[in-house]
């Protein structure tokens, strides 16, 4: 079959009307996404808000993706869910890690998000730079993410596996398995496990 990996390269600064630089913008994922991006055996998916740096078997498939919307239809989140990828966190929890809920949150169009236009230049691979337009599905401003929960529902739908490796904590999820869960919390549970309000007199 090959081997395959993908480390997420996320840079949120087109966000701010930053240049965006698909091969010179670092990663603002850590040390592992910047190494990889480094080596020639890894190359970097397009979108400019969520990329992911990839090595092996489905590179080209990944790298030839010109998704607009980063979560869409034609998005690597989509390529993963369809491929049954597994997500490998390291020493994290969901809540600060696991960015696929928002591929199913902007493929079930759920009422808390909307999408939202990104306009910034852009330098591709071949230094062709150009004013370009990306989307992003956010959170409306009454809104918190809070994921939290879907820990003890993966576990107990053994969508999730915990190993602990010399001390580092290590969750593996199967990203096929996880959409159905999150598909049936936001069609039968009201997204409860997904998202809260924001309490403003919270300090």
């Amino acid at each position: 079959m090959g081997e395959a990996l993908s480390i997420q390269a996320f840079n949120w600064d087109f966000c701010f009307r930053k240049t965006y630089d698909i091969l010179q913008s670092k990663a603002q994922t850590g040390i592992l996404a910047n190494t990889s991006l480094k080596r020639v055996d890894f190359k970097r998916t397009k979108h400019p808000i969520y990329s992911f740096s990839v090595y092996g078997k489905f590179q080209n498939d990944l790298t030839s993706l010109n998704n607009i919307s980063a979560f869409g239809f034609n998005s690597p989140f989509n390529f993963m869910y369809k491929n049954h990828a597994k997500m490998i966190i390291v020493d994290l929890p969901l809540q600060d890690s696991f960015t696929f809920v928002h591929y199913v949150e902007e493929k079930m169009q759920v009422s808390y998000r909307y999408m939202k236009d990104f306009k910034a230049f852009y330098i591709d691979e071949f230094q062709n730079e150009e004013l370009r337009t990306y989307s992003m599905y956010v959170r409306k401003e009454n809104i918190l993410t809070d994921i939290n929960s879907l820990e003890d529902i993966f576990l107990y739908h053994n969508v999730m596996q915990k190993i602990n490796f010399d001390g580092i904590l290590i969750k593996i999820i199967d990203l096929n398995l996880a959409h159905n869960i999150i598909i049936d919390d936001i069609k039968n549970k009201q997204a409860k496990n997904l998202y809260r309000i924001k309490n403003d007199y919270t300090i």
